[in-house]
């Protein structure tokens, strides 16, 4: 194989290892990958949704949009548990309405 078809960082005929991915925790998520404050990102969604959508199906479809994701990210979670609580079930109204 000639100098400018190889590949840089691979011996020739030797097969690649594939590298074992570790699970990271919440602080180097954090460093990594910083995002918005939850209470941020939920401040606006709210107020992303029209004024007459039902707020209980909207908070259950970004929850399962979160759930199906599955991060893991410390963040996201609260933003999860800020949305569940408003997809929730409570002693006021089943159907929130955002007035």
């Amino acid at each position: 194989m000639d100098s400018h078809n190889e590949i840089p960082g691979l011996a020739p005929g030797r097969p690649e290892r594939r590298r074992r991915m570790r699970r990271a925790n919440a602080t180097t998520m954090r460093a990594v990958s910083p995002l918005p404050p939850p209470e941020e990102v939920f401040a606006d969604w709210l107020l992303s949704v029209p004024h007459d959508a039902d707020l209980e199906a909207a908070a259950l479809s970004k929850v399962a949009l979160i759930d199906r994701c599955g991060s893991l990210h410390p963040d996201v979670q609260r933003l999860r548990t800020l949305l569940a609580v408003v997809a929730g079930t409570s002693a006021g109204p089943t159907r929130v309405r955002n007035l």
